[in-house]
């Protein structure tokens, strides 16, 4: 989406009353919410299946009922003490959901729900194996023509150990996950579980300075990836 299409959302969840778990909207049925008025601005409540997700960062999906689909764009928890993501959510094709938010039109052409709310949430009867299948890429990341094996090589490779770990004759691993976004960039490196933190920044220093992958590939379009990976550290004989 272009630059404008943020500047657009960002402005209209800064003016629109946050909905709730309570909220009390109109409840309209996918055929309804897109015929509404374009002067129409109340708050709706849609109850359907998702069918089909577009993008997981921003919560891009299709709602379907017995009369219609409705679009979603970004989605949020919107239940009581909930702080969550799209991605944090949960949501896979086959979820039933109930959703809260406002009909706008985009581009003068598209009809959805920007910024809406997750209301209430059941897990369709496939939903582990949806999920796995959801998020699976067609093409996994590819570094310098190789798997993720060829990439602990290369980290092992650039590490230099610590003199605050030799000192203290500590060696071992340190289990790091990162995520390679859709640009094939390293990003949002975290250490999740520990040795020393000299060990422990090191790794993160060098998996930080990894020379680009070849983004995963779903649908035809590159998309995020994330993996976890042991950075050993063996003390050095001098």
């Amino acid at each position: 989406m272009h630059l404008h299409r943020h500047i657009f959302l960002s402005s209209l969840l800064a003016i629109m009353l946050c909905p709730s778990a309570n909220a009390q909207g109109v409840r309209k049925t996918a055929q309804e919410f897109n015929r509404m008025s374009r002067s129409d601005t109340s708050l709706v409540i849609l109850h359907g299946v998702v069918t089909k997700i577009r993008n997981t960062q921003r919560g891009t999906f299709y709602l379907k009922d017995d009369t219609g689909e409705a679009y979603v764009y970004g989605l949020v928890d919107g239940r009581e003490g909930r702080n969550q993501s799209f991605r944090q959510m949960n949501i896979a094709p086959g979820d039933t959901l109930t959703v809260a938010g406002r009909r706008t039109v985009y581009d003068g052409r598209i009809i959805e729900m920007a910024g809406g709310h997750l209301l209430r949430k059941a897990e369709g009867p496939d939903h582990e194996a949806r999920m796995k299948e959801f998020l699976s890429p067609d093409v996994y990341p590819k570094f310098k023509g190789q798997g993720p094996d060829a990439f602990s090589k290369w980290v092992s490779a650039h590490l230099k150990y610590p003199p605050e770990a030799k000192k203290s004759m500590i060696d071992g691993t340190v289990m790091v996950k990162f995520v390679i976004g859709t640009n094939g960039g390293v990003q949002e490196v975290e250490v999740v579980k520990g040795l020393l933190p000299a060990l422990d920044q090191e790794a993160v220093r060098v998996i930080k300075n990894s020379p680009k992958w070849k983004p995963a590939m779903k649908d035809g379009k590159p998309v995020r990836t994330s993996y976890t990976i042991p950075v050993a550290f063996i003390m050095p004989d001098n």
